[in-house]
């Protein structure tokens, strides 16, 4: 299976479908990831670009020890998206051509930061005949549609998480996550660690 994962930022990818995505690698699916953007007011302090060459080179590290295939930055503006829309879409392209995925992971509507909503509208404007995986992040998912037992890839996620070291320090992300995935293995999916998500075609 052909799997593309839309990422708002560097670090999105593996909080909210991280698992999932180890799973895929280990069944020999071919799983590419496009960022949006790069995350760069993840680094204020720094300029732009040297901002960009951080979370870029943690995006990769933290890729491939999830098993992704080919790593994209379109270097969208952070909290900006919504702005960058066309851009994003005509970007974009390109890549569902060369990828033909037939699975889409996408951050769910309701997330509350806007750059990932605006990753929900730029899928649907896509108009990709693939299978949408919404995944949460920010935002509980209210009913979630499929639990995926990540609970045999869990450490592998955690090191992948890792890999994003400059968030780390301002962001417990690691407690974070621990308890959403504890949380979603023992109310919806009876295993230790789990992932949910919502059905983007409905």
């Amino acid at each position: 299976m052909n799997v593309l994962v839309l990422a708002p930022h560097p670090d999105d990818e593996t909080l909210g479908c991280g698992g999932a995505l180890c799973l895929h690698s280990s069944i020999g699916d071919r799983v590419a990831i496009v960022f949006l953007t790069s995350g760069e007011l993840g680094l204020k302090h720094l300029t732009k670009e040297d901002a960009w060459k951080i979370r870029e080179a943690e995006a990769r590290a933290a890729a491939k020890m999830l098993g992704i295939q080919e790593v994209t930055f379109l270097r969208c503006r952070d909290w900006e998206l919504n702005d960058d829309i066309s851009r994003a879409v005509e970007s974009l392209r390109p890549i569902v051509q060369r990828e033909r995925p037939e699975l889409i992971y996408v951050p769910h509507p309701e997330e509350w930061h806007p750059d990932h909503k605006a990753t929900f509208q730029i899928a649907q404007e896509l108009k990709v005949n693939a299978e949408l995986r919404l995944y949460e992040v920010w935002t509980p998912i209210q009913e979630p549609d499929d639990v995926i037992d990540i609970t045999p890839v869990w450490d592998r996620k955690i090191a992948a998480l890792r890999c994003h070291a400059s968030q780390l320090s301002t962001w417990p992300y690691e407690r974070a996550i621990h308890g959403l995935n504890q949380f979603r293995g023992a109310m919806a999916g009876q295993c230790d660690f789990a992932e949910v998500f919502k059905n983007g075609n409905a």
